[in-house]
């Protein structure tokens, strides 16, 4: 028993002593950091302050409408018979779309009405080149007669529909054999030159909205721009928010009337803006400061200036005051630096050690 007391001792010494080592190892490691640092710097890495392209917006979401879109109503009681385009299908004004039935009443009747007003202006001309009837009666059966052409060409426009305007067929309502009655949509027609898109912005966005901002919108493997046309002044009541309308007068095939789109506002831009992340900047009693590096270009001192700033984004911060375009900013290794620390640059240490760097 005495001597299992006697081994356990011995291994605690061991292990007290093995501790109070590795600390010593620690502590005196921890000493030779601060005094490396001290003497040649404290390592950080760098970059120079250059004027850039700075932009705020808001993000909102919309449905895209084509600006010039049309559709067909159904004039008549009939029945589609055809159907000669699909969705997609790209057509020109005046061309057929769709057709009900050859037999229409409506055009039976008003072809009928046209060939014998047809047959009594033709009989009324040579009368009328005769001398056989006055000028007064020859003008009012021609007028007859261009009447009934008129009524005949609606009744043939309403059972062969034609296309309104050129574009894309966007939607087709009807199918063969089914029944239309007047003012039944039949099929949409939209052209992708150009797009509107309303949406709305709450009382703390509307105020940064102007007519003229531009507005972007994600998409075609690219950035389609456009511009706000229009800013409500009233208020919507059921949505508690203020309409804006924004247009792009160009399109691609990636964008189709109807369809929900998310789309950007921009609400500030400067293009000659000082630009710093959040990561490099430090918070002071004051507001911001950032660490700039003064001396050589691979060894020096830091030195924190106070800075103002101006609009963010995400995690960027506009710089309005404290720096300018030439200055050397400290990105990396801000934990732990003062002002008037020596410093070092991590990138110069690096190109000594690389082929054809510094020795």
């Amino acid at each position: 028993m005495k001597r299992m007391q006697w081994i356990g001792t011995a291994a605690a010494a061991v292990i007290l002593l093995g501790s109070c080592a590795d600390q010593g190892g620690k502590d005196s490691a921890a000493r030779s950091m601060e005094q490396l640092y001290a003497e040649q710097g404290r390592p950080v890495r760098t970059r120079v302050l250059e004027e850039e392209d700075f932009s705020v917006a808001l993000k909102f979401p919309a449905v895209l409408h084509a600006r010039s879109e049309s559709t067909a109503y159904a004039g008549l009681n009939d029945v589609v018979r055809t159907v000669q385009v699909r969705v997609g299908d790209y057509v020109r004004k005046d061309q057929e779309v769709l057709s009900l039935s050859a037999d229409n009443p409506a055009l039976t009747q008003a072809t009928l009405a046209w060939e014998n007003a047809k047959a009594a202006y033709e009989r009324s001309t040579v009368l009328y080149e005769m001398e056989g009837i006055s000028r007064q009666d020859f003008e009012k059966i021609q007028m007859q007669y261009e009447m009934a052409s008129a009524s005949r060409m609606s009744a043939r426009d309403m059972v062969h529909v034609k296309a309104p305007i050129d574009g894309y067929i966007t939607q087709i309502n009807v199918r063969p054999t089914e029944n239309v009655n007047p003012g039944k949509a039949l099929f949409t027609v939209s052209n992708r030159n150009s797009f509107e898109a309303r949406f709305y912005a709450g009382i703390s966005e509307v105020s940064r909205i102007a007519t003229g901002s531009r507005v972007f919108i994600d998409g075609c493997g690219g950035i389609v721009e456009g511009r706000v046309s229009e800013v409500s002044l009233m208020m919507d009541s059921s949505r508690k928010a203020f309409p804006v309308t924004a247009v792009f007068d160009g399109g691609c095939e990636g964008l189709v009337s109807g369809m929900g789109i998310d789309l950007s506002v921009e609400t500030y831009r400067n293009g000659t803006a000082l630009v710093l992340s959040r990561k490099e900047l430090v918070k002071t009693a004051s507001g911001y400061g950032a660490y700039i590096a003064g001396g050589t270009s691979d060894r020096g001192q830091a030195m924190l200036v106070p800075v103002t700033t101006g609009e963010e984004r995400g995690l960027d911060m506009e710089i309005t005051g404290g720096l300018k375009a030439g200055d050397v900013i400290i990105t990396e290794g801000i934990q732990g630096l003062s002002d008037g620390v020596l410093i070092k640059s991590v990138m110069s240490v690096l190109a000594m050690n690389t082929p054809g760097g510094e020795k």
